[in-house]
């Protein structure tokens, strides 16, 4: 009974998903530099039209103020988020209600996203959080993808549905074998690994869910035992504080996007006997 406020709310939103999307890289309003909508892209968010300029260009850093032109139809990221967003909604829902219409909308959500030739996302992240003026996308543009974490988790929660089927399973485990593979060997995934902040961290987390999606277990490991000394070891002080996060401008809101990274490693870790939880080093940085 106690739980039942929150299954009301699951399902109130549930019925509220059913109605979003599709959603597709091709509904994009502009075009990547590489001409290809499937291209995903987006533009940096703390970056702003320099007054001084007549066309605004290069545009400036405003750390923590969002650009409202980073947030519109006219890029990837905001349908990104929604059909994330409506695919994890909908896929708990049928987790726990069995109820069909639910698994069958969030499949059809990834399908467009992932899998359909005509509507699906390259599996690179070249053209993300582009400077305009500057850049046509950067390494830490990778941070756009923490969701596919959530991604994974939304797959395995509809595998007992006959909506999802195996054919899309092996599609979307392709498709993140494949972004794996950029991610570790694009000049922006490597750029980005060496990132020592929360894109270090959510980087690694991105790393180890689709390895181990992928079957790739002997990576996935190997990341997480490095978390301990290349991320744990260097991103925490021994009192807790993570001084590039409380650098930035929305420090809070950083210091805890970043803990929300590690806590998804460490979790991940239980899986391979990879125990992040308890990892302590000699002057007493960890996760606790």
């Amino acid at each position: 009974a106690g739980l039942q406020p929150a299954m009301k709310k699951l399902r109130a939103e549930a019925d509220e998903a059913l109605k979003a999307g599709p959603f597709s890289v091709m509904d994009k309003k502009l075009t990547p530099p590489s001409g290809d909508k499937h291209d995903y892209m987006s533009l940096g968010p703390y970056w702003w039209p320099d007054p001084n300029k007549p066309d605004g260009k290069p545009y400036i850093r405003r750390d923590g103020r969002v650009n409202p032109e980073t947030r519109t139809v006219d890029t990837d990221r905001l349908a990104f988020g929604q059909m994330t967003d409506a695919a994890e909604t909908l896929a708990l829902a049928w987790y726990f209600t069995n109820h069909r219409p639910y698994a069958a909308h969030a499949a059809g959500l990834l399908h467009a996203w992932f899998l359909d030739e005509a509507t699906r996302m390259n599996p690179n992240l070249q053209f993300a959080q582009a400077v305009p003026g500057q850049n046509q996308g950067r390494d830490i543009g990778i941070i756009d993808t923490a969701r596919l974490t959530r991604i994974v988790d939304t797959v395995a929660l509809l595998e007992s549905s006959d909506a999802w089927t195996a054919d899309d399973h092996k599609g979307i485990r392709e498709w993140c074998a494949a972004y794996l593979n950029w991610l570790r060997t694009s000049s922006h995934g490597l750029g980005e690994q060496k990132k020592l902040n929360n894109h270090g961290t959510w980087y690694d987390a991105q790393v180890v869910s689709l390895a181990l999606f992928t079957g790739q277990d002997e990576l996935a490991r190997a990341t997480l035992e490095q978390v301990k000394t290349r991320r744990i070891s260097r991103q925490i002080e021994p009192d807790g504080r993570q001084p590039q996060e409380l650098a930035r401008t929305k420090s809070l809101g950083y210091s805890t996007m970043n803990l929300d990274g590690f806590l998804r490693l460490a979790a991940m870790g239980e899986k391979l006997g990879v125990d992040l939880w308890r990892y302590e080093s000699q002057d007493g940085r960890s996760i606790k």
